[in-house]
């Protein structure tokens, strides 16, 4: 989570991904449960294969309105000889940024969100982990700077989030995309309602009762994050500029301060599991496959439940102040 104010939060520490019967109710894509099939063995040395030495996984395809979220629990730390592994395919510059951060825990999750970014970007084109570069955008987001003639990098796109406990990463072609995890047994900010957020926001979590509250805290923030993200502007874009309405069980009713402004996202809510929730904004309807992995080392495709999704219609402009 992120804020104006800059608040603190607290740590607690993620449970496993949650597996589902299939509900097509639910509105949840899965395809079917599969191995990773990149082994990370051991010779009689006793060291960990370097990278370069891997079995090469096949490339994914991502159909055209598809997107892959991929979800990667985690503890405060990990197997030392994993890490060194995860090291050597990270920059000097990564490394170094990895460094600057005071607490362990810390150090470890950057590690696994670059090594997420890098071992995952290359299911889906033939580029090795170590050898993918990006470029930040005006507002600091960053793309993938690699070269036009690789036909597989044409068009593909990331986001990237993580809170204790769960970092998600979710990948597509040709779709503007935001996503957000939140650990939402964290305590909920709720002071921030009324100074940043839109009136019709505030207003409609006041009205409920107080032990519900924390929880249409977490679904606005995330849903909020996701949209800036996606626009690519990040906080540049004021809290209070744009509302959701969720007073709908299962809906997200969406609406922009400017009523010339293209209200036409996508939003879904997904809970991976009992401690996190994910939003994810889209330029477009989209299909959501989740995929479970710990790099370098399994991966399954999963089902996870959509709590909410988009209305088929935006709502009128939001209300003046």
């Amino acid at each position: 989570m992120r804020s104006p104010a800059k608040i603190r939060r607290g740590e607690s520490d993620g449970r496993a991904i949650n597996e589902r019967t299939r509900n097509p109710a639910q509105g949840v894509a899965i395809i079917a449960d599969l191995r990773f099939v990149q082994t990370f063995a051991k010779q009689d040395y006793g060291e960990a294969l370097p990278p370069t030495m891997h079995r090469p996984a096949p490339i994914l395809p991502l159909p055209a309105g598809d997107i892959h979220l991929w979800l990667c629990p985690h503890g405060d730390s990990g197997d030392p000889a994993l890490d060194a592994t995860y090291r050597a395919l990270l920059t000097p510059q990564e490394l170094q940024q990895k460094d600057r951060f005071h607490f362990p825990r810390d150090r470890y999750r950057y590690l696994l969100t670059r090594v997420l970014v890098r071992t995952i970007l290359s299911r889906y084109a033939p580029i090795e982990a170590q050898n993918w570069r990006f470029a930040n955008g005006p507002f600091g987001r960053p793309r993938i700077d690699v070269s036009p003639d690789i036909e597989e990098t044409r068009g593909l796109d990331f986001n990237l989030s993580h809170t204790a406990g769960l970092i998600v990463l979710a990948i597509a072609r040709n779709i503007e995309l935001g996503v957000d995890v939140e650990n939402i047994r964290r305590p909920a900010v709720l002071e921030a309602v009324d100074h940043f957020f839109a009136p019709t926001e505030a207003k409609s979590l006041g009205a409920l009762p107080t032990a519900l509250q924390p929880h249409r805290f977490f679904e606005l923030w995330t849903l909020k994050e996701s949209y800036i993200k996606a626009r690519g502007m990040g906080l540049q874009i004021p809290l209070d500029s744009f509302a959701f309405a969720l007073d709908n069980p299962g809906d997200i009713g969406f609406s922009l301060a400017d009523p010339h402004g293209n209200a036409a996202w996508h939003f879904q809510q997904l809970q991976p599991t009992p401690d996190h929730m994910v939003a994810l904004c889209t330029s477009t309807a989209a299909r959501i496959v989740c995929h479970e992995t710990a790099p370098l080392q399994s991966e399954r495709v999963v089902e996870v439940r959509t709590t909410r999704a988009s209305r088929i219609s935006p709502l009128s402009p939001i209300p003046p102040s």
